[in-house]
């Protein structure tokens, strides 16, 4: 039996079992201190505080209410450790921020539908966004495959309908897009 711990997370109710409770206040704790000569402190941590929730509901269900200490781990690993680039000119930090979970990943991308400002489904969309290339293109590609093999590209189409998830969230169009998430000051 684990105990069970509600945090506020931008204006929003998360049950948290307790040693995941512990490594996200150690987080905050860490990015607070990092942030205390920073003008927009309190503006990055709610950024900061944002990108975990959406973390947090991403993982969350109708029969999974409770979020572990390893998955706060791996959220926090993808958000990585902040650090204050407003500081002084000479000043270099000597402690290196604490590891939260497996060894720190880079941003990496992942495929998804994009819908927001899509034609249809947000297949063609997506898959320019991880290409990091014009929509058009793709588009363009899609049906000269589909006229030059007899329909083979709209069923490609069609399955990645039913295969590719949507992003609904902004980390997720942020993995989309493979951006670094805002909060990530290095």
């Amino acid at each position: 039996m684990n105990k069970v711990i509600t945090v506020n997370l931008n204006g929003n109710a998360y049950q948290i079992d307790e040693d995941g409770y512990n490594g996200l206040r150690d987080y905050v704790h860490h990015a607070e201190a990092q942030l205390s000569n920073s003008a927009d402190r309190r503006e990055v941590i709610a950024d900061l505080e944002q990108a975990i929730g959406e973390k947090c509901s991403a993982l969350l269900r109708p029969h999974k209410t409770v979020i572990t200490a390893a998955e706060i781990a791996q959220i926090l690993t993808e958000v990585g450790p902040v650090q204050n680039v407003d500081g002084d000119a000479g000043r270099t930090d000597t402690q290196s921020p604490p590891r939260y979970g497996a060894a720190a990943t880079p941003h990496r991308k992942r495929l998804y539908r994009i819908r927001r400002g899509s034609g249809w489904a947000g297949v063609c969309r997506g898959l320019a966004a991880y290409a990091d290339t014009d929509v058009t293109l793709v588009r363009v590609i899609f049906v000269l495959g589909t006229l030059c093999s007899g329909g083979l590209g709209l069923l490609i189409y069609f399955l990645m309908i039913l295969v590719v998830p949507i992003a609904y969230t902004d980390s997720e169009l942020d993995e989309a897009h493979a951006a670094p998430p805002a909060l990530r000051r290095s």
